[in-house]
């Protein structure tokens, strides 16, 4: 783990070099000052100054795990293979998920043991208000069955949990306000689209960013290969492509997406690789300037990224080792 101060432009050397193979898939930051969490391939981690120092709190079952804060100084940890646990600064208790496959998971900001899951087969939602401990279906499918389509994410809105955007493959993305009562299919990405990810932004609900690969693009050799960053400004109801990949910009299947905390026109997203000692670039997209700036840092990969509660200017990242 490692922080900037400067959205990456500078980024402060972590005390040991970095041995593979590792990838910190999660780093939050909780509601006390200066307290940490992160998930370091399956090992729990937790630091009390602001990421100077670190200590181990246990091992969390799972693969690729991520972390999604919530209040009460706590954590979800979860993977797509449905492993889920309820973390803490010391402790680890792993839950029962309610599906066998999760693409998304979400917290209520106002009650820590609210939360509620996306089930990875059919993007059916699941409503949990004791921690995780017991579980209940609420709304319909994003998909009827008749219609099931590989999902590859679902992003929570953090202040409602009611309106999701679930992306999946072939139809781009659908929405809901409603918790699942009702669903429509997202417009503007075309047809023939693949969603990989996607996030709500913390600072304007109305504002949603997505990946997504435009399969008819792709087939016909297009400069950009089909990839492009969509923005949405009505909720994921209708999304416009901003950025295109090219030779300055490479846009892989489902990367990381970090909405700015503050700042609804700005994204950060990322591309890194271990491949020929290349490393990683961490773009910032303006919506305002229609401006995308990169900045260049050694490591293999950046695979999480959260902001500092009390400075948004802080960036803690996870980073990865690969080679």
């Amino acid at each position: 783990m490692t922080f900037t101060r400067n959205e990456g432009r500078t980024v402060t050397p972590t005390s040991q070099a970095p041995t593979p193979v590792v990838y910190t898939q999660g780093i939050v930051a909780l509601d006390r000052a200066n307290q940490l969490l992160a998930m370091s391939n399956n090992a729990l981690l937790t630091s009390k100054d602001a990421g100077c120092t670190w200590t181990t709190v246990g091992k969390v079952t799972g693969s690729n795990i991520g972390l999604v804060a919530a209040t009460g100084d706590r954590a979800y940890a979860w993977d797509r293979d449905g492993n889920l646990s309820l973390v803490t600064p010391g402790d680890i208790t792993p839950l029962t998920s309610p599906a066998s496959q999760v693409v998304g998971v979400g917290t209520d900001r106002r009650r820590g043991d609210h939360l509620r899951v996306s089930d990875g087969v059919t993007g059916q939602l699941y409503d949990s208000k004791d921690g995780g401990r017991t579980w209940q279906p609420v709304g319909l499918p994003a998909w009827p069955q008749n219609e099931l389509h590989l999902i590859y994410t679902a992003a929570f809105d953090p202040n409602n949990l009611d309106h999701v955007v679930v992306g999946g493959s072939d139809t781009g993305a659908r929405v809901t306000f409603d918790g699942g009562r009702t669903w429509s299919t997202s417009e503007g990405q075309g047809d023939g689209i693949n969603t990989f990810s996607a996030v709500v932004s913390p600072a304007a609900p109305n504002v949603v960013y997505a990946m997504g690969l435009n399969l008819k693009e792709m087939d016909q050799g297009v400069p950009s290969q089909g990839r492009h960053i969509y923005r949405s400004t009505d909720g994921g109801k209708r999304f416009s492509p901003v950025v295109d990949q090219d030779d300055a910009i490479t846009i892989h299947n489902g990367p990381l997406l970090a909405a700015h905390p503050t700042n609804p026109n700005v994204l950060y997203f990322v591309y890194g690789t271990s491949w020929a000692g290349y490393g990683t670039d961490i773009y910032r997209y303006d919506s305002r300037r229609n401006q995308v700036t990169t900045n260049h840092n050694s490591y293999d990969r950046v695979s999480s990224i959260a902001f500092s509660p009390s400075d948004s200017k802080v960036m803690y990242l996870g980073v990865a080792e690969e080679g």
